[in-house]
C-alpha cells in the first residue's frame, strides 16, 4: 500500500471475499437494529405527540433508553466493521466497500448486503451508481490494466 492511501488496508478481490462471513453478520446486526429502531421511533413520536419535523428530533428520540442503546449497537457495528479496513456506506441498504489497488488507482470492490460474493467494482468518485462487473482476467481496467488485484 501507498503511505499517501488514506485507506488501512487495500483488499484483493480474495481478501475481500474471505473477510464476507466476518462482515455478513455484523451488517444483519445492523440492519436488524435500524429496523427495530424505526419501529421504536414511531411508537415514541406517536406516545409522546413528537413533531417528526422538529429541528433536534434525533436529540429528542435518544432521550429513550432503548433509542439510544440501538442507535449506539448501529454506530459500535459499522466501527467494527471498519477496523477491518471496509467502508460502510450506504448501512441501510447493507453497502460496504473494500479499497482495492487496481494498477495505480484506488478503486472500491463493492458489496451489498444479499450478494453471495463480492461481484462488482466503482471508482471512489462513482459511487454505487458507477458500480461494474468485475472484469475478465483478459480486458483492461479503469487505468488500461489488467484485472483487480
Amino acid at each position: 500500500m501507498e503511505s499517501s492511501s488514506p485507506y488501512s488496508k487495500l483488499f484483493t478481490i480474495n481478501e475481500a471475499n474471505a473477510l464476507l462471513p466476518i462482515v455478513r453478520p455484523l451488517i444483519e446486526k445492523i440492519l436488524d437494529a435500524i429496523r427495530r429502531l424505526r419501529v421504536k421511533s414511531e411508537i415514541v413520536i406517536r406516545a409522546e405527540q413528537i413533531d417528526p419535523e422538529m429541528p433536534n428530533l434525533m436529540g429528542r428520540l435518544q432521550q429513550n433508553q432503548e433509542i439510544a442503546d440501538l442507535i449506539k449497537q448501529i454506530n459500535d457495528s459499522v466501527d467494527e466493521i471498519q477496523q477491518h479496513g471496509c467502508v460502510c456506506k450506504g448501512v441501510e441498504q447493507g453497502l460496504l466497500d473494500f479499497p482495492c489497488l487496481f494498477g495505480k488507482e484506488i478503486v472500491f470492490l463493492c458489496w451489498q448486503y444479499g450478494e453471495a460474493e463480492v461481484t462488482y467494482w466503482h471508482r471512489i468518485e462513482d459511487g454505487f451508481a458507477g458500480r461494474r462487473p468485475l472484469l475478465d482476467p483478459g480486458e483492461r481496467g479503469p487505468s488500461g490494466g489488467g484485472s483487480l488485484h
